[in-house]
């Protein structure tokens, strides 16, 4: 997606059974997305509009992109407005020091979103031209000050705000047009949440080329306050945060000339729930800047450098939100204190927290425990859980939280990264990359089959995994869930994009047709079944069904037996 944002001309056509996202991820970067495939666009259209966003055109495309997000045509990199909207106004801070060669695109990036914003601009004591910059512009609120750092800056801002919400950007960082136009309706229809976040693309600052897509981390908002503590939730110019519940977290810590930020989402995540919008808002520039106030400067180096001047400031801030936030927390609060802890240099703290609990552990407390260097008792499950992902970053993450307790782990890993990439697996278990799950699983006793792309989905546990047919992950369960007559999944998260087996087609439109008391149709089905797969006792179940309500026993009873007789053996 980050590579066909930044090559992508002003009109593009979609050009494959599109969801909603890649059309979504278009308006967003101000595109103009039009329908160029012989499916129904309804779901799209119904996507859009359930976003907040502009609908399809159809004026003729300069380019088409694929299903694997190729685009095929004339490039270009035009990003245009989107149509105002009606909202609570946001005030989209700034804070610069002596970076009056790129102050002016973060400006001009947050004068072109399409909801109600302030540009509010603090200038803490630059000795540029910045000044000269700002001063005379009608267009945005600037507040002139004495060098304080970044901290001190913000704080201003945060004070001076009138916004409903605040969006913190960096002088050297650029938001997409309708980074508000999403973020916004999500912030403010749920008053249980603080914050909601988006997904960032890196560019390098000097040739604009693309270096990495960050999605967001896209867990369940009332698992914030453990996950803040992992890892970081977005960038922060990513992050919408509604501005009650910033003034209620407290000011910038002043002490932190790097970290800032990360104390701030700590604290935040005990005010409201953090939660994302798997969308791409902010452009986050890449560039071999100085940090710091101008009597604390630091000009970055290796990664290990890095890590080491934020260390100095953050471990003992840290340490006392630890001291302040963390009695009297849950047990898996408190391994994420531990782990939280131990990133962070405090070692003895760490353990501390960590060995106030004792045996058995859940799998993610093993994973961390294990992580500090402790024993963990490893419980032995009598029941497995499979999961196929095949979701969006996180969704993974959300289904094992939501039913991987007390059991064994299997994921196959569908959507190809590292189980420790991007978001982090604190999971024990056994990971694979598109193996057919019936020869892969080692597991005897019941089996919870689920797929990540809708978390909440929870079918009963099969008993035996002989009931699989020899498909790819995510056939075999759908094809499974057709025969057992469980509910179909309902995809919420998104997911990547397959061609699935005919087998799941011919499935489901045989057990909708018996579930609309149509087993005449269904039964015309069951030719090309058979074609697809002969073999499969999942085929044998389905067919002995369809003549059983057909009123033919003569005809079940044969697959019936046949069934039987495999499931003996």
């Amino acid at each position: 997606m980050a590579r066909l944002l930044a090559t992508a001309p002003r009109v593009v056509g979609i050009s494959f059974p599109d969801d909603g996202w890649v059309a979504a991820c278009l308006r967003i970067s101000g595109r103009v997305p039009v329908w160029a495939c012989g499916e129904d666009p309804g779901l799209v259209e119904r996507h859009l509009v359930r976003m907040g966003l502009p609908g399809l055109e159809t004026q003729p495309p300069q380019a088409h992109v694929d299903s694997n997000l190729r685009l095929h045509g004339a490039e270009g990199s035009e990003m245009g407005a989107l149509p105002p909207v009606d909202g609570p106004s946001v005030t989209i801070l700034i804070c610069t020091y002596n970076r009056a060669e790129m102050l002016p695109g973060a400006i001009e990036s947050a004068l072109a979103q399409s909801w109600p914003a302030e540009v509010l601009v603090v200038n803490d004591g630059s000795t540029d031209s910045t000044a000269d910059l700002l001063d005379g512009r009608a267009d945005i609120r600037v507040i002139h000050q004495e060098n304080t750092g970044k901290p001190g800056a913000l704080n201003r801002g945060l004070a001076e705000a009138l916004g409903e919400a605040i969006l913190v950007l960096d002088d050297d960082d650029r938001l997409l047009p309708g980074a508000l136009q999403v973020l916004a309706p999500a912030l403010f229809g749920h008053p249980e949440r603080a914050v909601v976040h988006g997904d960032t693309i890196f560019v390098d600052a000097k040739t604009d080329e693309i270096v990495d897509y960050i999605p967001s981390l896209r867990l369940p908002g009332s698992m914030s306050r453990t996950s803040v503590l992992l890892q970081t939730p977005a960038y922060t110019g990513a992050m919408l945060i509604r501005t009650t519940s910033h003034r209620e977290a407290g000011e910038y810590d002043a002490r932190l000339v790097r970290g800032e930020d990360m104390d701030m989402f700590l604290r935040l995540s005990h005010v409201g729930e953090m939660v994302a919008m798997p969308y791409p808002t902010f452009l986050c520039g890449i560039h071999e800047g100085v940090r710091g106030s101008a009597s604390d400067r630091v000009q970055l180096g290796t990664r290990d450098e890095s890590k080491a001047f934020e260390l100095k400031y953050l471990t003992p801030v840290f340490r006392e939100r630890w001291q302040q936030l963390a009695p009297n927390v849950s047990r898996s609060e408190s391994h994420a204190w531990a782990a939280g802890l131990f990133e962070r240099g405090l070692v003895e703290e760490a353990l501390e927290e960590a060995q106030h609990w004792e045996g058995p552990y859940s799998p993610s407390e093993v994973w961390i425990r294990q992580h500090l260097g402790l024993e963990a008792t490893v419980h032995q499950p009598d029941e497995a859980l499979v999961v196929v992902d095949e979701g969006d970053p996180g969704a993974l993450e959300e289904t094992l939280l939501i039913h991987a307790a007390g059991k064994a782990v299997w994921v196959n890993l569908e959507v190809p990264r590292d189980p420790l990439g991007h978001v982090r697996l604190y999971w024990n278990g056994q990971y694979g990359a598109r193996e057919k799950l019936q020869h892969w699983i080692d597991h005897e006793g019941p089996v919870h089959l689920r797929l990540s792309a809708d978390p909440d989905w929870a079918p009963p546990p099969l008993e035996s995994l002989w009931m699989l047919p020899d498909l790819s992950a995510a056939d075999a369960v759908l094809s499974v869930a057709a025969v057992l007559a469980w509910d179909a999944p309902d995809f919420r998260r998104q997911g990547i994009r397959v061609l699935r087996d005919p087998v799941v087609g011919v499935l489901w439109k045989i057990r909708t047709l018996l579930q609309g008391g149509r087993a005449a149709e269904a039964a015309r089905c069951l030719p090309d079944l058979m074609k697809l797969q002969p073999k499969w006792p999942g085929a044998w179940r389905i067919t002995a069904e369809v003549f059983r309500e057909l009123g033919r026993a003569e005809l079940a009873q044969p697959w019936e037996e046949r069934l039987a007789g495999y499931s003996a053996a």
